[in-house]
């Protein structure tokens, strides 16, 4: 009886593993004894091998089987042309008894490369099957990682998706994601998304059309409509019977009509499962693989291994010796230029500091005493007869007269009206306080309270100052040039209904300058080992208040100069908090470079440092 193992490797990406379970399941219904396992057998006579792909078996386990298993060993590669990962696969490729691709493009890229590599199509399956329970209550779903197109593109479609319930699963592919997390969904997580949308928006990686058929094959089995870009080698699948296609830029209008469109959305989803099980049931690719492998498990045993690997390590053992050698020289360049990057920030913010007091002292040579530190400016008549919000927008602004006007009307122009606006002028040196009483005089309905700081005290007091006399249980904070889609409000403030352990809620920012759509921000979920890295979640975000009443408001340390969001979400983590991720493009992050961006980012290492010792559980990787 011919018995089959899938070899995996622990760590594996997900869906290799989900393909290698639904391959082994037709296997069995075939009355092969296949199995998934992480132990390598001894081959004999009626034992052949299957590997999903190579080379991520090899990047994650730091070796190739061995050499009396290869001869028995069928890949299956899933890699798209033009990537690294497809040309490790092809590297290893001519080792095993046998190579698959499941995309035609796929194969002759290997024909192409000298690789005799056979297509093994991607169908109909029993074990994908979900239909639908209900209504389907995400209009868009998009699901992959992230390269530069893709970002581009979800950028520019940012308006039209911000207009319907989108779930954007965007995952980080440098390494491999395993199980769902907060940025990747798998198994059960995954279908049920699929099962719940009517839209799987299909963006290819870069500019060659890849058909994406993994992706597209389970989408069809929870009969969402799969929305793609043009593609290539998607036969039998039909454009405009079995999915839709259009122009990349006009994929985000078609969607919304596929999603709005029901009774089209049905039929193309019956036609499409129909024509998988029909013309490309994964039970025929089995067949074959149960063919490949009994050839393989007969195959005699390997040659003797050929010389040479002694000279090859010699020829490389001079390179590691050079690297040893100017690695000092590096370190301590690096070091150098650290500490000057570090003394012209401390520098620069010392000219900061005493501009700030050269302000107050000619504030209060003009008035005749010390000014305030805060003093109201303006409050509308809206703001004076209400009561307490369910949520307070903050503004801190400072020479921002031509912005803030257009960052308010975004928030006026959300769906979500339980809201107060608290708008605190820094010390401004234009009118950005006229611009801002002038709009809150045309929009009176609107409740809104406008303080002033007669001089300048940076952006974190200005935030806590507007915290001191905001009412919302819950905070928005909105810098005064970026902009919120009419969805943040509403999805923002209902994750936090939703789930009372999250501390705040963020979601996914539009970057964009005067030009245009930039990229994104926020997309990864909650990750506190991502944060020990980098800050990747803006202070655009929705906040409790009780949690601030606990932990407390934005630290004021110079040594955190631009870093103060970053450290209350550090905060948070360190007392073991969490956020919820809204997968959605909520707002508009104005990337042009500014003054206080460019100093912030002129020296990591002293913040860093700062963090590490605020933060010791959380930077120590120690947190339970």
């Amino acid at each position: 009886m011919l018995e089959v193992d899938f070899i995996v490797a622990r760590g594996q990406n997900a869906f290799f593993r989900e393909l290698a379970a639904a391959l082994r399941d037709e296997l069995g219904d075939l009355g092969v004894a296949a199995r998934l396992t992480e132990e390598v057998r001894e081959p004999r006579p009626g034992r052949a091998f299957v590997l999903l792909p190579p080379h991520e078996y090899v990047w994650l386990t730091w070796r190739l089987l061995p050499r009396r298993v290869l001869r028995h060993t069928a890949f299956i590669c899933a890699e798209q042309p033009g990537t690294h990962w497809f040309d490790s696969d092809v590297k290893i490729a001519r080792l095993g008894g046998a190579v698959f691709d499941i995309n035609p493009a796929a194969v002759r890229a290997f024909h192409d490369r000298g690789v005799a590599a056979e297509h093994l199509p991607i169908g109909y399956t029993k074990r994908w099957l979900r239909p639908a329970e209900g209504e389907r209550d995400v209009d868009v779903a998009f699901l992959g990682s992230l390269t530069p197109r893709r970002e581009a593109l979800l950028a520019g479609y940012a308006p039209k998706l911000a207009e319907r319930r989108a779930q954007l699963v965007i995952s980080d592919n440098r390494r491999p994601n395993a199980a769902t997390s907060p940025s990747f969904l798998s198994g059960e997580d995954k279908l049920g998304l699929l099962r719940r949308s009517k839209v799987l928006l299909n963006l290819h990686q870069d500019d060659r059309p890849y058909f994406e058929w993994l992706r597209v094959v389970e989408a069809l089995h929870c009969g969402s409509v799969v929305v793609s870009e043009p593609s290539s080698d998607h036969a039998p699948l039909v454009e405009g019977e079995h999915f839709v296609s259009g122009p990349v830029d006009q994929l985000d209008g078609l969607a919304g009509e596929i999603a709005e469109d029901g009774e089209r959305r049905e039929q193309i989803a019956a036609d499409a499962l129909e024509t998988l099980r029909e013309e490309i049931p994964l039970s025929a690719s089995a067949e074959r693989l149960a063919e490949v492998a009994e050839r393989l498990a007969a195959s005699p045993p390997p040659p003797p291994l050929l010389p040479g690997l002694r000279a090859r390590a010699a020829v490389l053992r001079p390179r590691r010796v050079l690297r040893r050698a100017l690695l000092p020289v590096a370190q301590r360049v690096s070091k150098d230029r650290f500490r000057l990057r570090s003394e012209l920030k401390e520098a620069r913010l010392e000219q900061i500091e005493l501009r700030r007091r050269i302000g107050w002292l000619e504030e209060s040579v003009r008035r005749g005493a010390p000014p305030p530190d805060v003093e109201p400016l303006y409050e509308t008549p809206a703001r004076k007869r209400s009561g307490e919000p369910a949520v307070t927008v903050i503004t801190a602004v400072k020479d921002h007269a031509e912005h803030v006007g257009i960052a308010l009307e975004t928030v006026e122009r959300g769906g979500f009206r339980d809201f107060e606006l608290v708008v605190v002028d820094d010390g401004s040196e234009d009118d950005s306080a006229g611009a801002v009483r002038e709009w809150m005089t045309d929009h009176e309905d609107t409740a809104g309270l406008l303080l002033r700081h007669p001089a300048n005290r940076g952006l974190p007091a200005s935030r806590n100052t507007a915290i001191e006399h905001s009412r919302g249980r819950y905070l928005l904070f909105l810098d005064a040039d970026n902009e919120l889609f009419p969805n943040c409000l509403d999805r923002l403030a209902g994750a936090l209904d939703a789930d009372p352990g999250a501390d705040f809620a963020y979601g996914i920012l539009q970057k964009f300058d005067d030009d245009g759509p930039k990229g994104l921000l926020g997309v990864p979920g909650w990750d506190p080992r991502r944060l020990r890295v980098t800050n990747y979640i803006d202070a655009l975000a929705m906040v409790r208040r009780s949690v601030l009443d606990e932990i407390g408001v934005f630290d004021t340390d110079v040594r955190l100069y631009g870093w103060e969001d970053y450290d209350l979400w550090c905060r948070i983590a360190e007392r073991g908090g969490r956020a919820a991720h809204v997968k959605e493009i909520v707002a508009r992050y104005r990337a042009e470079p500014g003054s206080m961006i460019s100093l912030t980012n002129l020296d990591r290492e002293g913040p860093r440092a700062a963090l590490a010792e605020r933060h010791p559980k959380l930077f120590a990787g120690k947190l339970d």
